[in-house]
């Protein structure tokens, strides 16, 4: 995976005014704003089910095994989905990441993609998410249920892994939680609103900063490979 020292194309214009003249660009392609509220619903419903545990705990490992599916989807959609989408587009060096939160204090930069800080977050909560996800499979509840790998590895292992996933949710409660403080953050204070473009995929910015070709995927390539990641994980969850 490479990480970019030099500003990416997008990133070349400041933000200004509002007298900078602007264009509706579409920014991000339909797979990753599908798998992005996919992902948000799947979060709620975790967590419900795994506070109610008994039989709710049958939907807490489905929903488990279909975000596993959504990440390794979303990792592998980041090396061969549309340019915005790919890590290449918004994985920065941490001089590129200082070089925009210093940009912050006045007119920041413009990016059709992920800021540079952004897609650092972005990074942690997908790995984040495929941890707390992997580790389910390992777990068991002590009465009935039991992850699809719990009987795999010694019942002292699955104990141990069950207590750091019920943990770890912690971890991912606390990244999405900046993620969103973030992007009301800039919705309030630099009035950037990156909520409706992760909603509609079109974005207003200024002219010559992005272009939608950049945001042109395959919506058919998309599903198949959405397909395959899912029966790929059912496959693991249910017959190795």
């Amino acid at each position: 995976m490479r990480v970019n020292e030099t500003p990416p194309l997008e990133a070349s214009a400041p933000r200004s005014g509002s007298a900078t003249s602007t264009t509706r660009v579409l920014v991000w392609d339909f797979p990753i704003r599908f798998v992005h509220w996919a992902i948000v619903l799947l979060l709620i419903g975790l967590i419900t089910t795994g506070k109610l545990g008994a039989d709710w705990l049958i939907w807490h490992m489905r929903m488990g095994y279909t975000v596993i599916a959504l990440v390794v989807f979303r990792v592998i959609w980041g090396f061969v989905g549309s340019r915005n989408a790919r890590f290449s587009a918004f994985l920065s060096g941490p001089s590129r990441v200082l070089r925009y939160v210093r940009s912050l204090r006045g007119a920041h930069e413009v990016h059709a993609s992920h800021n540079p800080a952004g897609g650092w977050m972005v990074l942690l909560l997908l790995v984040a998410l495929l941890a707390q996800a992997t580790m389910g499979l390992f777990t068991n509840d002590d009465i009935l249920w039991g992850g699809p790998f719990s009987e795999r590895v010694s019942k002292s292992t699955s104990d141990a892994i069950s207590a750091i996933h019920r943990r770890f949710w912690w971890v991912i409660v606390a990244l999405s939680a900046l993620h969103v403080a973030a992007v009301l953050t800039y919705l309030a204070v630099k009035k950037d609103d990156l909520i409706t473009p992760m909603l509609t995929g079109y974005k207003h910015l200024p002219h010559g900063v992005a272009s939608s070709a950049d945001a042109a995927a395959s919506v058919a390539k998309g599903l198949l490979l959405l397909t395959l990641c899912g029966l790929a994980v059912w496959y693991l969850a249910t017959r190795i």
